[in-house]
Order: structure tokens, then sequence, then C-alpha cells
């Protein structure tokens, strides 16, 4: 693969902020129930996605969903700019008993929650910046898809093997990324349209933390 292009791959993993200092790990989809209304749990990681609903999207069975609360003082800068939580949850489907997410059968998301409202529109702005200055350099190289879904919501689709696709939304204080990559048939286990509909799922379970 040409060398701008793991440039994008690298780019599209810096700003979905995967970091994998953990200091917890969970299978479970548990979830809390307020007022009749499904919410996620930041000090847990559990709730913001499962795996029977990438299952109900994807049209595919047998997924499972691992989380893992990640330590915000594990990633440099992530604690100073205003950090205070960081989640990351994998759902992936098992290969002959493999629990190691592969590329094609899995999609990553990862959820920071922040001080304010303005820290968390800090980083999206920056990512979309970094985001837009790499699909310009690559753009002769790869078909590149992206655009605004709305309101600090943003989508990149580079379609070659080993790369994929992102979403970016960032709802009050929470910054949101999720991606699916593609493996070397071209292939993922959620397309951009797909990705966009998990997005939403997560925001609607988003905490109400009553910061601004």
């Amino acid at each position: 693969m040409p060398k701008l292009l793991y440039r994008l791959l690298t780019t599209l993993s810096a700003i979905t902020l995967l970091g994998f200092t953990t200091i917890a790990c969970s299978t479970n989809d548990q979830l809390s129930n307020v007022d009749g209304k499904v919410t996620a749990n930041y000090k847990t990681c559990d709730g913001f996605i499962s795996a029977d609903e990438i299952e109900q999207i994807s049209g595919l069975n047998g997924l499972i969903a691992r989380s893992e609360i990640v330590n915000t003082d594990s990633i440099p800068g992530l604690a100073e700019s205003g950090a205070i939580a960081n989640c990351l949850v994998d759902v992936f489907r098992t290969v002959d008993g493999n629990d190691i997410p592969l590329t094609g059968d899995s999609i990553s998301l990862s959820i920071v929650q922040f001080g304010n409202t303005e820290q968390s529109l800090s980083l999206y702005n920056s990512t979309l910046a970094a985001a837009i200055l790499t699909a310009e350099q690559v753009g002769e190289l790869a078909e590149i898809e992206q655009g605004i879904i709305g309101s600090d919501s943003y989508y990149m689709d580079v379609k070659v093997g080993g790369i994929g696709a992102i979403v970016v939304s960032v709802p009050d204080n929470t910054f949101i990324s999720m991606t699916a990559a593609r493996n070397k048939e071209n292939k993922a286990l959620l397309n951009v349209s797909q990705l966009i509909t998990a997005v939403k799922g997560v925001e609607s379970r988003l905490p109400n933390t009553n910061i601004r």
C-alpha cells in the first residue's frame, strides 16, 4: 500500500483515541434504565453499544462485544485537555474461537467524556482538520467519500482494503468516534451508512451529565 495510505490509516487510528493501556475490561452488555430510557455508564463503560444491536444493523450473527475502561493519563495530552473518562468498545465476530478483533469483522467505538462542551469541540475541530488534510494528500490514490452528517458530526469512508470508514460526533461534552476497517477483500462489518446508524444509537444512550 502506498505510504500516504498508511499515513491515512495512522490518522484514522489517532483520531479515534484508541488507547490500549487498560485498567479494567468487561464483556457484559449491562444497561441502566432511567425513567424508562436505556443509558450507559462512563465508570464501567457498559451500555453504550451491544453485540445484539450491531447484529441487527449488519444482519450478521455471532458477534460479541468487549468494553475497556481506558486511563486518560495513559494517552499523552488527553487528561490535560480536560478528558475525565475514556471508554473503548470493540464489537466483532469470533473466528475459530479467536477473541481478537479482525479487520473486516469488527468495529471499534471510542468515547471520551470531557469536563465541558468546549473541550470536546476542540478535539472535534482538530481531528476534522487533520482528517480533511490527510484526505487531500491521498485523494489521488484512493476513493474517499466524506461529509458532514449534522451539527458537530462527520464521516469519512476510504474505499480501499485495510482502511475503511470512520464517524465522529460530539453531543455536548462527549467525543464519539466509531471505525469499521476493511480487509484485503474490501469488506467491512458495517458500511458508512450503517456506521452512522450505530453512532446515533450510542448518542441516544449517553448519560445526561448536565455539563455545558
